[in-house]
């Protein structure tokens, strides 16, 4: 498994070394998930000839090399799959999957493509348990944004205080992403960003939601520019402006009606 090659060396590194360990990142990770990426863009393949000495030698080469573990599931995916074609059942075989140690045993709540970037993927994970009433079993949210680059481990990750429930990239703005939390609580984080402070959040503000924000959505209002709207468990819409800071303006209050019966 290929892994974010900057986890393993000192953070106190150059950005220049930073930078080269980068690329010779991607490089292994193209090299790697090459035919995924030929398939998912739908471009012709490409057979590279290969000369008698060479192909001799890696076939030397295989036979020496022990089978690694990753080499053996492999194996063992191949087998199922062909014993599950052979039996008439339908099998879709993914492309591309993306988990790491930081996901193990998360679920992911919400998910947004970049329009200006469409390898680039905002997913957020939370409890899908609303009614857990022990707030110590409730893990932090996480928001990380994975790249086709390399599905292995994701370009950028941060850690939430609660459950992420929605997420949302600006269409005006692509580098900012918008995301609304089990709590009650709006963020908005730069993807560009060094660190993982949000730029602008509703946690300490006294008009903010009161319960889970279920969706989110960046609008384009006439004379307004870009906003974003909110809405959630409290009956609140809330349009949000990043213009002057984090102006708030409730655009509607849903009541739920009374039971005749």
């Amino acid at each position: 498994m290929i892994k974010k090659a900057a986890e393993f060396v000192d953070e106190d590194l150059p950005e220049s070394i930073m930078k080269a360990i980068k690329i010779i990142e991607r490089l292994l990770t193209q090299n790697a998930f090459h035919e995924q990426h030929v398939l998912y863009k739908n471009y012709p393949p490409v057979k590279l000839a290969k000369s008698n000495a060479y192909d001799d030698e890696e076939e030397g080469n295989q036979k020496k090399r022990p089978m690694m573990k990753k080499d053996k599931a492999k194996e063992d995916d191949e087998k199922k799959e062909e014993e599950e074609i052979k039996e008439g059942q339908v099998y879709l075989k993914p492309l591309f999957t993306f988990k790491c140690d930081l996901t193990e045993g998360r679920c992911v709540s919400c998910m947004d493509i970049n329009l200006a970037n469409p390898d680039l993927i905002a997913v957020g994970y939370g409890e899908t348990d609303i009614n857990i009433t022990d707030y110590n079993q409730l893990k932090p949210g996480l928001l990380c944004f994975w790249t086709l680059k390399n599905p292995d481990f994701p370009e950028k990750w941060i850690q939430h205080d609660a459950s992420i429930i929605c997420c949302s990239f600006s269409r005006k703005s692509p580098h900012l992403c918008a995301i609304g939390d089990s709590s009650g609580n709006i963020a908005i984080y730069n993807v560009k960003a060094n660190d993982t402070q949000p730029i602008a959040e509703s946690k300490d503000l006294d008009f903010k939601h009161t319960d889970i924000v279920w969706d989110i959505q960046w609008v384009q209002r006439e004379n307004k520019g870009e906003s974003l709207v909110s809405i959630a468990g409290d009956g609140k819409i809330i349009e949000w402006s990043l213009r002057k800071g984090l102006e708030y303006t409730e655009l509607m209050q849903l009541k739920r009606e009374t039971n005749p019966n």
